[in-house]
């Protein structure tokens, strides 16, 4: 972005209290749902891996592993789609197709009669859960307008702490009374009240004028970089439970980081050019990434940690509910805080929960502190990351804004999930309290959320 960037205004209040009243009831709710299957989505498949393998197969070289990684790597390809789509189409038109595609992909995984099949039923889920995301989160902006908009988007953002908690037992309860086929047929009623609520009570979105984009013109370069350079990371980081050995993981990654620079030379379309540069956009993006590696890392090593020195399962069921209760109660208090401070207060606050959750973990004290503060931390710095990359973008390019950030999460979460894990494993013997992977994220903290915290504009400021 340049100096003559248009004027940074907020809407008037009247404009607010007017837009409060035409908010249709059924939409938010639809909204709502739509994110929740999305997030439920990727949270259910661990506890019914172990029944899909035994049914249709999978186990042999770590195949089931694709179930996980296939949904994410396309959820990686779905969501700057869907960003682009929602700049361009109607939002009943982009909700209603993604919940269509969600519906197609839940029955064709319920009847799924061989592992391939299941696995392609999963990557169109997560084709299609990264597009749900991005149009929950965009028709949530558009109808509250800038002022209301990261209050009512934090309290959307609960829904993935709901997920974290709801999913594993649901998933659990579902395959035990009926089989692992109903984890997927059960999101069929729910998809058709989400396409009845959108489709029925949604109002039509607001004529752009001249700004409006073209619908041709697709970015085809920048999103074979953007998919591409992401995919090639996930898999490297991914590289030993995919079977494909830890050199090849090396060079996926290095490929993957060599790709995503040249972004800032052909993007722009899919992906703001103000995430490469040191800009607030740039530093919101750092932030998510930063946030999403400790939370992830945390979650994934901890329990380890605690299982290996003879936790029971109940503890670390607690502690791990503690951390989706933080992400809730983070996401919550910090849409107030962003309305009343700006974005400055919520991402410090933020960064010294995450801090203090790795070095709870490092020093092998009080891990539910450890837990709660990684899910207080993220939900906080999460909401005011996502307010700032949207504030930053005019208003018909809010899909691309809300689609960045949630690509930003999950490269976060695959970085925590797989690399903080090798390297714990490496450093760490199974049976010792104290790992020092954890003053690693510890670092990640101060460098990649703190320090972008304290560099973030202290004032909101929307783009008209």
């Amino acid at each position: 972005m340049t100096s003559s960037a248009p004027e940074t205004v907020f809407a008037p209040p009247l404009q607010a209290t007017q837009r409060r009243d035409a908010i249709p009831a059924l939409v938010v709710p639809a909204a709502v749902l739509a994110l929740l299957l999305a997030a439920m989505d990727a949270t259910i498949m661990g506890t019914v891996l172990p029944n899909v393998v035994a049914d249709v197969g999978g186990r042999s070289g770590g195949g089931y592993a694709w179930l996980v990684s296939g949904f994410m790597l396309a959820q990686v390809a779905g969501t700057p789609l869907a960003g682009w789509a929602a700049d361009r189409l109607d939002d009943r038109v982009a909700a209603v197709s993604a919940t269509l595609v969600f519906l197609t992909a839940s029955l064709l995984a319920g009847f799924a009669g061989s592992f391939r099949t299941l696995v392609m039923a999963r990557m169109l889920h997560g084709l299609a859960a990264g597009a749900l995301v991005v149009s929950s989160y965009v028709i949530i902006g558009r109808l509250y307008g800038p002022q209301r908009r990261p209050a009512a988007q934090s309290l959307l953002s609960t829904v993935w702490g709901i997920a974290a908690v709801v999913g594993p037992p649901a998933g659990a309860s579902i395959t035990a009374a009926w089989g692992w086929r109903w984890v997927f047929f059960v999101n069929v009623p729910l998809c058709l009240l989400v396409i009845i609520g959108i489709a029925v009570a949604l109002p039509p979105k607001p004529a752009a004028g001249d700004r409006q984009r073209p619908l041709h013109r697709f970015p085809t370069v920048e999103y074979l970089l953007i998919t591409g350079g992401t995919a090639l990371i996930l898999i490297g980081m991914q590289s030993s439970s995919l079977g494909l050995g830890t050199a090849a993981g090396y060079v996926g990654i290095a490929a993957g980081l060599a790709m995503l620079p040249l972004l800032r030379r052909v993007g722009g379309d899919l992906l703001p050019r103000d995430v490469f540069a040191p800009t607030p956009s740039g530093a919101a993006a750092i932030a998510t990434i930063g946030a999403c590696v400790v939370m992830y890392a945390t979650m994934t090593v901890l329990p380890v940690q605690l299982a290996a020195l003879g936790a029971s399962t109940t503890k670390i069921a607690f502690i791990v509910g503690l951390s989706a209760i933080g992400w809730v109660l983070g996401s919550a208090v910090a849409g107030g805080v962003l309305t009343r401070y700006g974005y400055r207060l919520p991402l410090i606050l933020g960064a010294t929960a995450l801090l203090l959750s790795a070095v709870c973990s490092a020093t092998g004290t009080l891990p539910w502190l450890a837990g709660a503060t990684a899910g207080l931390g993220t939900g906080m710095v999460t909401a005011a990351t996502l307010a700032l990359l949207q504030d930053q973008a005019p208003p018909e390019r809010l899909g691309i804004a809300t689609s960045s950030a949630t690509m930003l999460r999950n490269i976060g979460a695959a970085a925590g999930i797989n690399g903080i894990a090798a390297l714990s494993a490496a450093l760490t013997p199974s049976s010792h309290r104290k790992d020092p992977a954890f003053w690693a994220l510890a670092a990640v903290a101060v460098i990649a959320v703190l320090i972008p915290a304290v560099s973030a504009p202290r004032q909101r400021k929307t783009r008209r």
